[in-house]
């Protein structure tokens, strides 16, 4: 049966749910695993004509986020109160400065899920300023409504990364109603959706997996990723331990193939097996990561610009 699909996927046909069910099940290590995995690869150095792709987020704050997600450095139950800070505007805009002529090719702005939101558009308003014509903005914050996501769109931002999260009301403070209503309102908005399976973990299920793959698909998206949890010490679920990179890689490729999207497909963190099993786009980042208990990711697990330069040419991707 994963040969027949495997063929469908060379082909270029458009993949079932079943199908993804089908490569998804594909043991690992195996002849049919390393057959998807180029045939993904392929298939995305054909549509993103062999580039890959830098984006840089900056984390604006550290506070106890009231989303309480249990995989996450911020998460009320899991922050240090005297660790809180929120960058200045000066600091983001000396930040932007250092990674734009650094050669990234979109900017994301993150905040915790209580950041001011008034204070999140003045803060967008100024950084677009400072981007050369053409550079994407996006947004990574809080849920919102139709009217903020307009006005999100008036002060310069081109899209919004934004997802409905593998455990979303489980592993998370968040209803899921409510971030499929954002979904629904940046794309109302005329925002580009930026979309993720993650963040994965071995607990999750095939349907948990296939359920994210085929919601990008039906909003659609044109920026696809995926992320596998990081075990943060000190957080709820860090227990429950962490897939391999192998099994991000299947992952990885099943969605591309699944997806297709036309920009870019990401990973997260980046990792080069993916690189090449269908992922040309990973990230750079500074300050605050949901991932790190370093307040300063860009001294702990943050990639630098320079480092994710340097894993897109062992992969073979073109600057």
């Amino acid at each position: 049966m994963a040969e027949t699909v495997l063929n469908k996927a060379e082909s270029g046909e458009i993949l079932s749910r079943e199908d993804a069910r089908q490569l998804l099940g594909i043991p690992n290590g195996s002849e049919a695993y390393y057959r998807l995995l180029g045939i993904a690869n392929r298939d995305a150095r054909k549509r993103f004509s062999g580039r890959g792709s830098i984006f840089a987020q900056i984390g604006m704050d550290a506070a106890p986020c009231p989303a309480n997600c249990a995989f996450c450095s911020l998460a009320e139950d899991a922050f240090d109160p005297k660790n809180q800070f929120a960058l200045s505007l000066d600091d983001v805009t000396k930040m932007v400065d250092q990674l734009v002529p650094a050669g990234v090719d979109e900017i994301f702005l993150m905040t915790t899920a209580g950041y001011s939101k008034e204070e999140f558009l003045a803060y967008g308003r100024e950084v677009k300023k400072r981007l050369p014509n053409g550079m994407r903005l996006v947004a990574n914050t809080g849920d919102f409504d139709t009217a903020y996501a307009q006005r999100l769109k008036q002060a310069g931002f081109t899209g919004v990364y934004h997802i409905c999260r593998l455990g979303e009301g489980k592993d998370t403070g968040l209803d899921p109603a409510q971030r499929i209503r954002t979904l629904d309102a940046v794309k109302e908005a005329g925002l580009e959706l930026y979309y993720c399976v993650e963040p994965i973990g071995p607990e999750h299920t095939v349907d948990d997996i296939l359920q994210e793959i085929f919601r990008a698909r039906e909003y659609p998206v044109e920026v696809m990723a995926v992320m596998k949890r990081v075990c943060v010490p000190g957080t709820k679920v860090c227990s429950r331990g962490e897939i391999s990179a192998v099994e991000l890689a299947k992952i990885c490729a099943v969605t591309e193939l699944c997806v297709r999207p036309k920009r870019a497909m990401g990973v997260h963190e980046p990792d080069e097996l993916c690189l090449m099993a269908g992922a040309n786009q990973i990230y750079a980042e500074v300050s605050v990561n949901p991932r790190d208990r370093s307040l300063q990711t860009e001294r702990g697990r943050g990639a630098s610009v320079a480092r994710t330069e340097q894993m897109l040419r062992n992969a073979e991707w073109a600057r």
